[in-house]
């Protein structure tokens, strides 16, 4: 799938934010469903619907905006009863910048219960040189977290599967961390695990700590846990992203 970084989708610095990353992955997973004949009349007719679970990035450069973009999408070996997809990015050019893999259930949408029976399209496995690693089910998390603050999801953070959308989540782990923070420090790795669904009006508590260049969030709504999130940052010359976002 090719596509051109939106300058207005860019982040203060010019460079394409991890949630819009996953927001691309997105359209790209519904439509090569739809090529598999699982497009949405077919969730409709079912009440089957895919859910993410596990999803990991590697980042070795964020995209600009305005740079013209691939993104390519091939089936995984099955982990469990998880569906999996690989990703990678790449400049027109041929740059590697991104890849990624998630972990898929399907979702019965009435019950709200992970599902087994529902006859989805199995791809066969592609394996392909550098690819991304499934994601691990844990990561090492601390049990406390030294800041917190609350959030309420709200209306336009609901996809079409009645919860919030999982590109919501890391734009939720981005906005924890002030312009000054971005502007020294870039994203390497992200590991989220999505563990509850979260609906329109239900408050969240966000825990969250930096141990190094290593910043953990944890999601909590009616006491427990919904989500877990690691984003391993590196430092990064200031100067450069400005220079970035002034071309």
């Amino acid at each position: 799938m090719k596509f051109t970084a939106a300058r207005c989708d860019m982040d203060p610095f010019g460079r394409m934010p991890p949630y819009m990353l996953a927001k691309v992955m997105e359209t790209a997973m519904k439509q090569q469903m739809e090529m598999c004949g699982w497009g949405r009349e077919m969730v409709e007719k079912t009440g089957v619907t895919w859910v993410v679970g596990w999803t990991s990035l590697q980042i070795r450069r964020l995209p600009h905006g305005g740079e013209n973009l691939l993104v390519r999408i091939w089936p995984g070996r099955k982990k469990f009863s998880m569906h999996v997809r690989k990703y990678a990015f790449f400049t027109e050019a041929g740059e590697p910048l991104v890849s990624a893999a998630v972990l898929f259930l399907p979702m019965d949408r009435r019950s709200r219960k992970l599902t087994l029976t529902a006859d989805i399209p199995e791809l066969p496995e592609v394996m392909l040189p550098g690819e991304a690693n499934i994601p691990s089910l844990r990561q090492p998390f601390p049990h406390e977290l030294s800041r917190q603050c609350v959030r309420t999801v709200c209306a336009h953070e609901i996809d079409e599967n009645g919860h919030m959308n999982n590109t919501c989540y890391l734009k939720w782990a981005s906005e924890l961390c002030d312009q000054e923070f971005h502007a020294q420090h870039k994203p390497r790795s992200i590991w989220v695990q999505y563990i509850s669904e979260l609906t329109e009006g239900q408050r969240v508590t966000l825990e969250y700590a930096e141990t190094g260049q290593r910043f953990f969030i944890r999601g909590t709504a009616n006491q427990a846990d919904s989500f877990l999130a690691v984003i391993q940052y590196e430092s990064c010359d200031p100067s450069a992203a400005e220079n970035v976002y002034t071309k």
